[in-house]
């Protein structure tokens, strides 16, 4: 399926317009230019809101990794408090019952 500048038919133009040869030639490659231009444009935005959604995501997992450090962190820290804790308990059970000193 042709599409652009190739869809377009340049003999029923160089008829109706009654142009040479060379002219229907030059009408084409103005054409396939201008098509060019309009491709690199339409990349040239493609590209940008690209990078706009790469640094968009970027920022969410650096956000998300940050959270995830301090919800390990806080989940380290209640570890190491309870244990603490246990530990006291322990040895205050084992003085009240006299196995230590």
């Amino acid at each position: 399926m042709k599409h652009g500048v190739e869809a377009k038919n340049y003999d029923d133009i160089a008829k109706a317009e009654k142009l040479k040869p060379l002219e229907v030639e030059l009408r084409r490659l103005e054409d396939l230019s201008d098509q060019i231009v309009k491709d690199f444009a339409f990349m040239r935005q493609r590209e940008e809101e690209m990078r706009n959604t790469n640094e968009s995501t970027n920022s969410r997992v650096l956000y998300l990794s940050i959270f995830s450090m301090l919800c390990l962190l806080s989940l380290a820290a209640w570890q190491l408090l309870t244990l603490f804790f246990k530990v006291m308990f322990l040895r205050n059970y084992f003085k009240q019952k006299k196995l230590i000193d």
